[in-house]
């Protein structure tokens, strides 16, 4: 216990204060102390301090040491009041050197540090978050100012590309044959490049500002305005045919691919670029051809009547025999006993006789059909052979001969069978004309066929007449060229139109020592 004289300081104290005997039980307990824990002074006398603590402490223990080191025991720790809240308090154990029996006894004072504890604990955590925000901040940081970097570098890139593509273009459009061109959206030329000068006569200058339509031909104005104001079109190209009037007057054919640059947000174009090449000699070329197929045409009209007679002739001998069968079915139905196997077989017969002659009228019928270039396979030797018995009439009545050399290795074709067929015709009927000088014995016509190399065929016609001499080989070809008294001039013309349109080649080679010929080349494809 302690004196009366210090008890009052005791009493006093505002923290907890509790005398400990040497065996750590309480001898005192003050006010400080009930109101900190929650306990009366008569309540915890006699009784061990662990009662107020969340773990056990060795005070007998703690007491012997701080008595022989003469310091104080000092520790943070953590108490239970008694109605079962917690808290932290800062223990501090001392010795009181003087009492009145000369016992020891220990002075254990708290101080409750609960609610600095607890601001410690938000000020960690709150300090935890900071560097966790900060943390989070510099590695957003971090990674924004490498997208920016990167962003930097692509648009760096970029412009270094379009610098290139700029310079590309402009490489490309002043060394291009074709007028490369940039038009606002109205149709007014922004560049040209310098290759207008030897296609059109203008200068780059002479154009720039000036609205397109002002060079185009008044009749084609109509599909430039439509291809320049394609605004709700989802496609961007557009490839445009028509004339452009040339500095010195003459109009030109020009086909140009048009892209047409739009704004992604709202569909409007923002310029207007062209490459445009002079096709006049591709048109005119077209153009020709198109007569050819025209006049080739009105040739096989002209010819009707000349092959009238033999295929009247073809067609009355399968009909005169399917009158034959028909009336001997007739006859043979009229007696009492008839072999019904017989009769089939007769009539049978008749319906490949019809057969024959509804083929010949079919051949007929597509000869004389005017139609453009109808590709289909085909094997030449069978067509050269069909061609020939259209006309083995003429054939026997201007006895002349027909001796085959067809390859057996030839490969299929694509081909307008009726116009081969017309070509095939003419030259025969050239070279039974041209034999007609000469003894009938000797009127002889070879065709040959055969593999001109891994991409072509060639078929050969050769005949005993006197042929044509060089100066004559080329003048056959031109439209109404003649050496017939009666001759229209357009057999050889139409011909090699036909071989031509067919990617193919029509040659003739001129007498020398009694050898001539007329050779056409065909593709296989």
């Amino acid at each position: 216990m302690i004196t009366e004289e210090i008890r009052p300081l005791f009493e006093a104290i505002p923290d907890s204060a509790v005398l400990l005997d040497k065996s750590g039980r309480i001898i005192d307990w003050n006010q400080g102390a009930s109101t900190l824990f929650g306990y009366p002074k008569k309540e915890v006398m006699g009784r061990s301090l662990n009662l107020i603590y969340q773990q056990t402490y060795p005070f007998t223990k703690i007491i012997q040491e701080t008595l022989s080191s003469q310091k104080k025991w000092l520790s943070e720790t953590g108490f239970q009041r008694k109605n079962g809240t917690r808290g932290t308090c800062k223990t501090i154990v001392s010795l009181i050197p003087h009492t009145h029996n000369g016992k020891t006894i220990a002075l254990v004072t708290h101080q409750n540090v609960t609610s600095y504890k607890n601001a410690e604990e938000e000020f960690k955590k709150t300090q935890q978050k900071i560097v966790t925000d900060l943390n989070e901040c510099l590695e957003t940081f971090y990674l924004n100012n490498a997208l920016l970097i990167k962003s930097v570098t692509a648009v760096e890139q970029l412009e270094k590309k379009s610098r290139e593509s700029d310079l590309r273009f402009h490489l490309l459009a002043e060394n291009a044959t074709d007028i490369i061109s940039r038009h606002a959206p109205s149709g007014h030329y922004l560049y040209v490049s310098p290759s207008c000068k030897t296609l059109l006569g203008y200068s780059p200058e002479e154009l720039i500002g000036y609205h397109a339509n002002k060079f185009v031909h008044y009749d084609d104005m109509g599909k430039l305005k439509k291809a320049f104001n394609r605004r709700k079109e989802a496609s961007n190209h557009h490839m445009l045919t028509y004339r452009i009037r040339r500095k010195d007057g003459e109009y030109r054919w020009f086909e140009s691919n048009i892209r047409i640059i739009r704004d992604e947000s709202n569909r409007i174009i923002n310029e207007i670029q062209t490459a445009s090449r002079d096709v006049t000699d591709h048109i005119m070329d077209r153009k020709a051809r198109l007569r050819g197929q025209q006049l080739a045409h009105v040739f096989r009209l002209s010819t009707m009547e000349e092959m009238a007679s033999g295929m009247a002739h073809e067609i009355s001998q399968p009909l005169a025999a399917v009158v034959n069968y028909t009336q001997g079915c007739v006859r043979y139905l009229q007696k009492e006993n008839h072999d019904p196997s017989q009769l089939a077989e007769i009539m049978n017969k008749a319906v490949a006789q019809a057969e024959r002659a509804g083929e010949v009228i079919h051949r007929l019928k597509n000869f004389f059909c005017k139609g453009q270039l109808v590709k289909t396979p085909c094997k030449i030797n069978k067509l050269i052979r069909e061609t020939v018995s259209l006309i083995r009439n003429e054939l026997n009545r201007k006895k002349t001969k027909i001796e085959f050399d067809l390859a057996k290795n030839i490969q299929l074709i694509s081909a307008d069978r009726i116009q081969l067929q017309q070509v095939m015709l003419n030259l025969i009927q050239n070279a039974m004309e041209a034999m007609q000088e000469i003894d009938s014995r000797q009127r002889r016509i070879s065709i040959q066929s055969r593999m001109a190399n891994q991409k072509n065929i060639e078929i050969t016609v050769y005949d005993e007449g006197p042929g044509f001499g060089k100066e004559m080989s080329h003048q056959v070809f031109e439209p109404f060229f003649t050496t017939k008294a009666n001759g229209r001039g357009m057999g050889l013309a139409i011909c090699r139109s036909i071989i031509e349109a067919h990617g193919g080649q029509l040659m003739i080679h001129p007498n020398t020592s009694n050898h001539s010929w007329i050779r056409f080349v065909l593709p296989f494809n």
